[in-house]
């Protein structure tokens, strides 16, 4: 992923490497079946009658029309993780009826093959990390798990939906988790794993990036600045681009990316980095403001204290700071 650090906050926006967008198109005709699966069930789930068997001319009964899967939809929540706060936009399939801005809305769809034995069991159970943390990080309640051949209606509110599917794609069984329950399902089994250690190890990860890039920007800044004397805007004044990718067994690598890799992730858009140029703006304009805030009021502070061995009567006041927001911005 890459990653900037702009005003004190770490932005971060997927990568998808070579090697990744290779696989992608590279991807055998089953595996790119059993992914359409997925999107298949999603579509069929939000539809206005699930469970109902439609005849459409030119179609085999109870087709649902053609899958988009390039739609999607994202909430973003506000969490925190040790003394690191968090504002996550994740991708989630649907809400209960009608999405009221709570997360207890949220339902995620989620398909798996029937559980034939323990090997499929173990498969299952490994994959309830990525179900769990995914729901759990942006607040889905309840996961649903379906077993597939007949088409059954949703079970009742707050859910994830993970669909069990033989091999032809045939919905058999539908079923319902909640969220927090889901890592005793896995817990004592061999080779499980502990949400706690996840948490963990990303916590750790998050204060080991932040010391790095900070670190490490402030020796470019300081680097640059001495080369420049020129007071004019350069690679010192712009925040920087970092590359950290994991490779498990391995370990985490931080690279500071290079002007023609940043030109690269700013793929000849209008940005600063992987920023909107907008968006960039915004913040340099409201943290130019609050230094300005600052400046003059703790000016005003001392200018008071000369001024008052002299003319007790004299006050100078700092401006108010909600005219220093920009419009638009909630404080």
């Amino acid at each position: 992923m890459n990653v900037m650090d702009v005003g004190g906050t770490l932005y971060f926006e997927e990568h998808l490497s070579d090697a990744k967008l290779r696989d992608k198109e590279d991807m055998a005709p089953h595996h790119r079946l059993q992914s359409y699966y997925g999107y298949s069930f999603e579509a069929w789930s939000t539809s206005s009658r699930p469970g109902v068997c439609e005849r459409m001319e030119g179609h085999p009964e109870g087709w649902g029309g053609d899958v988009d899967t390039n739609v999607q939809w994202c909430c973003v929540v506000k969490t925190k993780l040790g003394d690191t706060r968090l504002v996550i936009g994740g991708e989630v399939d649907c809400a209960r009826e009608k999405f009221t801005g709570k997360t207890n809305d949220l339902v995620e769809l989620k398909t798996s093959m029937v559980i034939r034995g323990a090997q499929d069991e173990a498969r299952f159970e490994k994959k309830l990390l990525k179900f769990y943390f995914q729901s759990f990080l942006l607040g889905v309640p309840v996961s649903i798990l379906i077993n597939c051949a007949s088409k059954s209606s949703l079970m009742p509110a707050q859910e994830i939906v993970v669909g069990f599917r033989t091999l032809a794609g045939q919905l058999t069984t539908l079923q319902s988790f909640k969220t927090m329950q889901i890592p005793r399902m896995v817990r004592g089994k061999r080779g499980a794993w502990d949400p706690m250690v996840c948490f963990d190890w990303g916590h750790h990860f998050l204060t080991f990036l932040k010391s790095v890039v900070r670190g490490a920007d402030a020796d470019v800044r300081a680097a640059n600045q001495e080369k420049d004397e020129t007071g004019s805007e350069d690679a010192a004044d712009m925040p920087r681009v970092w590359r950290v990718a994991f490779q498990p067994k391995v370990g985490i690598s931080v690279t500071l990316l290079d002007d023609a890799a940043v030109r690269e992730v700013e793929a000849g858009e209008d940005r600063v980095g992987f920023l909107p140029r907008w968006y960039h703006d915004e913040l340099a304009s409201a943290s130019e403001n609050d230094a300005t805030a600052s400046n003059i009021a703790d000016g005003a502070i001392h200018r008071g204290d000369a001024d008052a061995r002299v003319e007790k009567n004299t006050h100078t006041a700092p401006p108010d700071s909600s005219k220093l927001v920009p419009s638009g911005w909630v404080t």
